[in-house]
Formats: structure tokens, C-alpha cells, sequence
């Protein structure tokens, strides 16, 4: 059995859309990306240092990959991944 498909080159992917936004204003556990683009990497806010005033970050494929970023970083959020 053979299916035959066609595929329209002309179609359009969905966009996603981003909404920009920055480290303090989300909570904890809350998906973002530092760039809005498709292929940059999910990261996953963590605690808040008092130390040294900024909040720990991993990436979603790596727990072991930590960042810490200042509370006024801009990030994206609200896209599907």
C-alpha cells in the first residue's frame, strides 16, 4: 500500500509568540527563555539568593547546567515547547 501525500510549500507554520518579561516577575518553577527564538534553550527559575541578590536558573534538558541571573533580565515566556 502506498499513500501519496502532497505537501504545500507555500504553508505557513504557526509563530510563537512571546511575551517579554523579567526574572522577579515570574515564580518559582516557571519555564522562560533568554532569547525569543525557537532554538534557544528552556530554562526553569529556581530560589532566590540573598547573598548575592539574584535568582538560580538550570536549563529544562540539563539540572545540572545553573545559572544565577539579576532579577532585572529580561526573559520570554508563554510559547509552547
Amino acid at each position: 500500500m502506498h499513500i501519496n501525500f502532497k505537501i504545500d510549500k507555500n504553508m505557513e507554520l504557526p509563530k510563537t509568540s512571546y511575551k517579554e518579561t523579567r526574572v522577579n516577575k515570574i515564580n518559582q518553577g516557571t519555564y522562560f527563555k533568554l532569547k525569543p527564538t525557537d532554538t534557544a534553550p528552556v530554562w526553569v527559575r529556581d530560589h532566590f539568593d540573598r547573598a548575592t541578590q539574584t535568582y538560580a536558573c538550570h536549563k529544562y534538558e540539563d539540572s545540572n547546567h545553573e545559572t544565577f541571573l539579576k532579577g532585572n533580565r529580561d526573559i520570554y515566556i508563554d510559547f509552547t515547547f
